[in-house]
């Protein structure tokens, strides 16, 4: 199962340079992947060294999503001083 959950967020992360379709196909597949997950019924024991891996690659995908959206939301911004330089 983590061996899903490690290719769904290698997926997500590789979506970031395509489409925001592509971005939301492979959030929902994050999703059911982390539903899916079930570490009650679990008897695989998880190590540190997996745990942190997974918790590096969602930062990541945190930090990678946060510049994004300041991005979209200082876009126009420049767009509008780059207008009235031309003025």
């Amino acid at each position: 199962m983590l061996n899903i959950l490690k290719a769904s967020l290698k997926s997500l992360d590789d979506s970031f340079m395509l489409s925001y379709k592509q971005v939301k196909n492979e959030t929902e597949k994050l999703n059911t992947a982390l539903n899916n997950l079930n570490i009650d019924h679990s008897t695989a024991k998880l190590s540190k060294s997996e745990v942190t891996e997974i918790a590096d690659k969602i930062e990541k995908l945190s930090i990678k999503n946060e510049y994004k959206l300041s991005l979209l939301k200082d876009f126009p911004e420049y767009f509008n001083s780059i207008k009235y330089k031309k003025k």
